[in-house]
């Protein structure tokens, strides 16, 4: 019996990737969760969806793991996503293009939101940290082999006004008013400095050596497997590996990058 690859995470996971502002961009080359799969020689459970949040990543890990005999599953990852974007979910008679069904309950959807999500930056960073050690004792309670990590950056690009979508970017590049981003209100005299401490708070309830990249925060001597696998050292992106100018997410080659960058830190 081949064992099972469960893995969740946002769009640079999502196995029914489409590029918003490039749609003619053939996007149906295999993504890393099926790249790697294949080379662990396992079967792939890819609950990956275009922009995810965290509460999905962790709900939709939870319940393919509560629902798969723990013999079956030979490896879990989560490759969490940005601490401001909400999920939710809602019956299916709101169904539309933007929504993802739930796998174990048809009759469900899931939704999410990058922006307007209740709290601020440190409850989102809060919850973020309680996602990832919620996984990690669900997968030691049941002694799977798991691995977690930030496939894109948790916060920083939140604090430094969060970019527009690519789609709205390319559809306002000849609005002279249209701005890339929004603007942060600062709520103390040094929120990034305030960000950082809660990682290093939280650190002695996390197992780093199953975290890969912690503690997240390239400032801090850790990473996001975005900036190692998509962007030089200076942290811009690397064209060879992006769909296009506007769309940063990983093409053909890039997904085989980062299954490569993954698989040989699965040790």
């Amino acid at each position: 019996m081949r064992k099972k690859l469960i893995v969740s995470g946002c769009s640079f996971t999502d196995k029914n990737f489409t590029s918003l502002s490039a749609p003619d961009y053939d996007c149906s080359f295999p993504k890393w969760p099926e790249l790697l799969a294949k080379k662990l020689d396992m079967e792939c459970i890819n609950l990956g969806a275009s922009g995810a949040g965290n509460n999905y990543i962790y709900s939709t890990l939870l319940e393919e793991i509560t629902r798969t005999p723990k013999e079956e599953i030979g490896l879990v990852l989560a490759a969490w996503s940005q601490v401001n974007r909400e999920d939710y979910q809602n019956c299916f008679t709101n169904k539309h293009a933007f929504s993802f069904e739930d796998k174990f309950h048809k009759n469900m959807v899931w939704r999410n939101k990058r922006l307007g999500r209740n709290g601020d930056i440190f409850y989102w960073i809060k919850d973020t940290l309680r996602h990832y050690i919620s996984l990690e004792n669900l997968c030691k309670n049941h002694d799977l082999p798991y691995k977690q990590f930030q496939m894109i950056n948790p916060f920083e690009g939140y604090l430094n006004g969060l970019s527009k979508t690519d789609f709205e970017i390319v559809n306002n590049l000849d609005n002279s008013n249209f701005e890339k981003r929004y603007k942060y209100q600062p709520k103390t005299k040094d929120d990034r400095l305030e960000c950082f401490k809660l990682p290093i708070e939280y650190e002695k309830f996390i197992d780093t050596e199953n975290f890969i990249g912690w503690p997240t925060i390239w400032s801090m001597g850790g990473y996001a497997i975005e900036e190692k696998t998509l962007m030089t050292d200076k942290r811009h992106n690397i064209k060879e590996l992006i769909i296009s100018d506007y769309d940063y997410h990983p093409n053909a080659k890039g997904h085989q990058k980062i299954s490569e960058f993954i698989y040989d830190r699965l040790g």
